[in-house]
Formats: C-alpha cells, sequence, structure tokens
C-alpha cells in the first residue's frame, strides 16, 4: 500500500469536508444577518416612531382645543348668564373669550398642520413597510436557495464521512496521528504532491530518489524545505 497516496486521497476528502463546513456557517451567517433586512427593518422602525410621534403630537393639539373650547364655553356662559353685573369684570370675561378665540385658532391652524404630517408620516410609513416587505420576500426567494443548498450540503456530509472512514481505516495509528498533526501545523495541508519534480506546497525542487521513494514506497516521504509529506502519482 502506498500510504502517501492514501493520505494524499484523505486529504483530498477532508479539505473537501472543511470547504463544506465553511459553506455551511457562511450561509447560516447570510441568513441571520442580511445587511439589506436589517436596513429596511430599521426604516421601517423609524418611519412607525415618526408617525407615532406626530400622531401624539395631534392628540395633545386636539385636547388643548377641546380645553381651550370648554373654558370659552364656561366664559360664554358665565358673561351671558346675567349673574355678573359688574363692567369690569364684564370687561374681562369679553377679553378672556377674544384670547380664547385666538387660541382655538390658533390651536386648530396647529391641527390642521399636524394632520398634514400625519398623513405624510402615514405615507411614509406605508411605503417603508411595503419595501421591507419587498425586500423580505425577495430574501425568502433566496434563502430558499441558500436552504436548498444547506440541505444538500448536509445530506453530502455523511458520504464524505464515509470515504473519509475508509481511507483511515487503511492507515496505521503512527501514519494518521503524523497526518493530523501535520493537518494543524500545515493550515490543512499535510499532504503535497510533487509537480514537475518541485514540491507542490512550498516549490522546492525533489530529489530523484525522493520522488521514486514518494511514487512507490510504502514509507512517507517528507518535503525537506516544508515538512510536508509527499506524494507522486
Amino acid at each position: 500500500m502506498n500510504t502517501s497516496f492514501t493520505l494524499f486521497r484523505l486529504q483530498t476528502q477532508d479539505t473537501l469536508r472543511m470547504k463544506m463546513n465553511a459553506r455551511l456557517k457562511e450561509i447560516d451567517r447570510i441568513i441571520a444577518a442580511d445587511l439589506e433586512v436589517i436596513q429596511a427593518k430599521a426604516k421601517f422602525s423609524e418611519a412607525q416612531e415618526i408617525h407615532k410621534s406626530r400622531e401624539s403630537s395631534l392628540n395633545d393639539l386636539a385636547a388643548q382645543a377641546r380645553e381651550k373650547k370648554l373654558k370659552r364655553e364656561l366664559t360664554q356662559s358665565n358673561l351671558f348668564s346675567g349673574k355678573v353685573r359688574n363692567p369690569k369684570e364684564l370687561q374681562d370675561l369679553q377679553a378672556e373669550t377674544h384670547a380664547l378665540d385666538r387660541a382655538i385658532a390658533k390651536l386648530e391652524e396647529e391641527q390642521l398642520h399636524a394632520m398634514m404630517e400625519v398623513e405624510e408620516a402615514d405615507a411614509l410609513e406605508e411605503n417603508a413597510r411595503k419595501e421591507l416587505q419587498a425586500v423580505l420576500d425577495r430574501k425568502a426567494t433566496e434563502n430558499s436557495r441558500l436552504m436548498s443548498e444547506k440541505n444538500k450540503i448536509e445530506a453530502e456530509i455523511p458520504l464524505v464521512d464515509a470515504q473519509r472512514q475508509v481511507l483511515i481505516d487503511q492507515l496505521d495509528a503512527d501514519s494518521f496521528r503524523i497526518y493530523r498533526n501535520l493537518m494543524k501545523s500545515k493550515a490543512g495541508r499535510a499532504v503535497a504532491e510533487i509537480h514537475d519534480d518541485s514540491c507542490g506546497a512550498c516549490g522546492v525542487v525533489i530529489t530523484p530518489a525522493d520522488i521514486q521513494a514518494a511514487k512507490s514506497s510504502s514509507k512517507m516521504i517528507y518535503c525537506k524545505n516544508c515538512g510536508r509529506i509527499l506524494y507522486k502519482s
């Protein structure tokens, strides 16, 4: 058995497994933290707050106007009741009525302006809601594709694991231990294939003897520069 060849095939499966896991994490990240969705939700939330604030202002103005009108009714009631006969008091009541009329007119003008602002805010909120729904609908389609991809990857992982295990079972414990240690220390590349008489990882020239050994021997041959296991097809 050519141990280097078996390890090279195992590395191919391990690399595929790592890529699959990385893609699964990327899909989860995309679905969980989509910037476009976050921005659309923030815009809708802001529009809701503006609408709520303007409606609150309109309600406050309406309450003030009701209070002024009630006070004017009481003032006019006193003015025309015949109970007040003092000219000074009658003059004060008339002045208060006029002041209340002016205040009510001003409040009604402010109410009209506030109503227009509420209508504008309502339109902005509705537009923001539609934009958010459009983004969610589009993302639902995109996420559906992502979920399909995720399901496909998750279904393939057991097959890759099974193929890995078949290869692992062909190795002795020492060879597998060396391979795992190199995978950790060499950034996931424990085995380097020889290309054009050079190490496929670091590029150093390999001697003819080592090339032949890597090609035919069950003994593992290492690159004298980077320390990886050498494999020659």
